[in-house]
């Protein structure tokens, strides 16, 4: 089970990245000759690239730079900022249906 962090990464250019957890294998096959430090909650990954830091996507396998060094990835961590929705800012939500058992929401055919 995945340990979270319960942080969010400001890149050095002031880029936000999602909730980070402690990563855990097995990894995708092109991070096999990767350290990978870290992973979001959408399954992308910070790997190590020559002392930096770079943000793996999981959906391109592209990398880009995010911070010059471990120190600086991990100072770049900070917490998430609260966000608060009045009812009529949601237009829809998707609730994992074993999620919504537990209250006694029936899924919605």
């Amino acid at each position: 089970m995945n340990r979270t962090f319960a942080k969010v990464f400001i890149s050095e250019k002031g880029v936000a990245f999602g909730i980070i957890r402690e990563a855990s294998q097995p990894f995708p096959s092109d991070l096999a000759e990767r350290k990978v430090l870290a992973e979001d909650e959408s399954g992308n990954y910070f790997i190590e690239v020559n002392g930096a830091v770079h943000f793996w996507d999981h959906e391109t396998t592209e990398s880009e730079f995010v911070a010059s060094s471990l120190d600086k990835f991990i100072s770049g961590c900070t917490e998430p900022e609260a966000v608060e929705l009045k009812p009529d800012q949601v237009e829809s939500v998707w609730i994992d249906p074993e999620f919504a058992k537990q209250f006694g929401i029936k899924p919605k055919p």
